[in-house]
């Protein structure tokens, strides 16, 4: 499917780009149920292929949750993934105002469809407790997801989808959509309306009704 994206809005990549290169993007730029940890007896090549790409690693929800990245996050899942962190005063409050406006407009999709995910980029302050707070003040409903865990495996996560950053304060302000299932990526600039960030999501999201065998997680 192609998406009508404006220029400097966003880049299309595919899942192995948004992994690389990284940094030429930065200018133009609940407790539901959770599969289980444990991944299949006998994981198919693109799976296989997949968990490598974005990594496995033991991250803890606001709910205090241990989940795997890839198989309980990720997997099969249209995403928007952004970056926060609770002590921020400027940019990630008004990213997490953004989503949570992103939330209502996507009723009923959030949790069943499409999945937010936004992951604590200072996670030895951010614990579960100061997620679920932070995340509370944004009326963060079912399928939005706040991740933290320990700084090693916070950090491979983030570098894996190209965003590690030296320092909390100078994290990316990027919104980081993606169909796991199609490998189709999009990067939105900060600046882009909630309307607009639905928008891309139900697109992703409806790629998956074209697909043989397909279902939501």
């Amino acid at each position: 499917m192609n998406l009508r994206i404006p220029l400097l809005a966003v880049g299309y990549v595919a899942s192995t780009a948004l992994l690389a290169h990284h940094g030429e993007h930065e200018a133009a730029s609940s407790a539901t149920a959770l599969p289980s940890m444990e991944a299949a007896a006998n994981p198919s090549p693109k799976e296989k292929a997949a968990r490598l790409l974005f990594s496995d690693r033991r991250l803890i929800t606001q709910h205090g949750q241990e989940v795997a990245f890839y198989s309980d996050v990720m997997r099969d899942k249209v995403v928007l993934i952004n970056f926060v962190f609770t002590h921020c005063r400027d940019s990630c409050p008004m990213q997490t105002s953004k989503l949570s406006k992103v939330q209502s407009l996507l009723d009923g999709l959030v949790g069943r469809e499409v999945h937010l995910v936004s992951i604590s980029v200072d996670p030895e302050r951010d614990t579960p407790e100061e997620l679920r707070e932070y995340a509370g003040h944004f009326n963060a409903g079912n399928g939005w997801m706040f991740l933290t865990g320990s700084k090693e495996n916070v950090n491979e996560v983030v570098r894996r989808l190209g965003q590690l950053t030296a320092t909390p304060e100078s994290h990316t302000t990027l919104f980081i959509l993606g169909n796991v299932r199609t490998g189709h990526w999009i990067k939105l600039h900060p600046d882009v309306t909630p309307a607009m960030i639905a928008n891309y999501l139900r697109s992703l999201a409806s790629e998956n009704s074209t697909m043989p065998g397909s279902s939501t997680r």
